[in-house]
């Protein structure tokens, strides 16, 4: 056999796919997993929006089963225009949207569109696992950006000015933060985009969780230097259909037609039915109903988990998380690395999470846990389940 791409070989497994086969590999031996480790939704979309498309689905046309525009349909990237200035107060223009299979998709033809190999990346640590492997592939050169919990994972923007040069080419920011939940605050965007337009450079703008906010506001980044930004979405989260791979990113229109290209060799164009749910929903009355619904009860489970987390883990240190899914804790006090906490609460004590390895090169005695995937019953059970194995380990490490 002729030698594959090496090129491959940076590619990473997904830690939450390869934590999900595990799951149901032990589930498959009978053994009750509680789920820390899930970065998608537990509460299914409006039940209207689910009705209306059952409806549609009788209908005898090819509509919903068709291809589409590669850039998505207008209907939806108009929807999706009018929720953007609903939410942000932005004008964004339908054309300036491109609709991607995911929020995958949105950042692989986003990054293949801009970075050339030998480019400079800022990214910040920690910081979803994603971009790495993504960066690596293309060539770039990645800067890390450490934040700390100590500064609740906010930028230091003296010290990112100085990690600019002439190859940098872009900065990529979550927020909502995976893991950390960290939301940027106004003084930070605003830097940030005076940073972008003085050196010109882009922006990357991760808004995956931009509508589960639990205290504060998400800053759309975009408001600031709309000509650097690409914003990355996805509807994974809001409204809950991640099986159904749909996302989008918007900027400026020159660069969302090159991103547009991508997308169209890699999947010629989105899946279909997703679309016109989406832009049935976005335009619903229940819309915002359904995500104030659904903030609410995530904000409860987070409360409990973090309730939890202080009164049966007095060692391990987090910052409440503002927005996202997730509560990023460090175990460092009780000196263990995050791998192995990760994969002994797995197998021995049937608790699903995610290293911080995979998002840090240092915070790895941290574990994120994601608090939408159990009922609070269970998330309590699940840091019981914690609490008796670094008891143990004490125990064994005592002898």
């Amino acid at each position: 056999m002729k030698d594959l791409a090496k090129r491959v070989d940076l590619l990473r497994e997904s830690p939450t796919r390869k934590i999900d086969s595990i799951r149901e590999k032990l589930k498959r031996e009978n053994r009750d997993i509680i789920v820390f480790s899930a970065g998608q939704p537990s509460i299914p979309p409006p039940i209207e929006i689910r009705e209306l498309m059952g409806q549609l689905l009788k209908v005898e046309s090819m509509e919903l089963y068709g291809y589409t525009p590669s850039q998505g349909i207008y209907e939806l990237r108009q929807a999706i225009s009018e929720d953007l200035k609903r939410l942000a107060s932005i004008d964004v223009d339908p054309d300036s949207i491109v609709v991607t299979a995911g929020g995958q998709a949105a950042m692989f033809s986003t990054l293949a569109t801009l970075i050339e190999p030998g480019d400079e990346v800022i990214l910040f640590d920690p910081t979803y696992f994603g971009y790495k492997p993504l960066l690596d592939y293309y060539g770039a050169k990645i800067v890390r950006h450490y934040v700390s919990m100590e500064n609740e994972f906010q930028p230091d923007i003296e010290k990112l000015k100085s990690q600019i040069t002439s190859k940098t080419k872009a900065i990529i920011i979550v927020t909502p933060d995976n893991p950390s939940g960290r939301l940027i605050t106004h003084e930070s965007a605003k830097a940030l985009a005076e940073i972008a337009v003085d050196h010109d450079i882009w922006l990357i703008t991760d808004e995956a969780y931009k509508t589960l906010i639990y205290e504060g506001e998400h800053e759309y980044l975009y408001k600031y230097a709309p000509n650097n930004v690409i914003s990355l979405n996805t509807f994974s989260k809001d409204p809950a259909i991640p099986g159904w791979r749909l996302g989008y990113a918007y900027g400026p229109k020159e660069v969302i037609s090159k991103i547009k290209l991508v997308n169209e060799e890699m999947v010629y164009c989105p899946p279909s039915f997703a679309q016109h749910m989406v832009a049935r929903y976005l335009r619903s009355e229940v819309r915002m109903s359904y995500i104030k619904r659904v903030v609410e009860e995530y904000r409860r489970r987070r409360d409990i988990m973090v309730s939890e987390i202080r009164s049966k883990l007095p060692g391990a240190k987090f910052v409440i998380p503002k927005g996202s899914m997730f509560v990023f804790t460090d175990f460092k006090e009780y000196g263990l690395n995050g791998d192995y906490l990760s994969n002994l609460l797995l197998e021995k004590y049937g608790v699903a999470s995610v290293p911080g390895s995979y998002f840090s090169e240092v915070y790895t005695s941290a574990l994120r846990f994601s608090f939408v995937a159990e009922t609070p019953e269970r998330i309590k059970k699940g840091i019981e389940k914690v609490s008796e194995a670094l008891e143990d380990l004490g125990k064994n490490h005592t002898k």
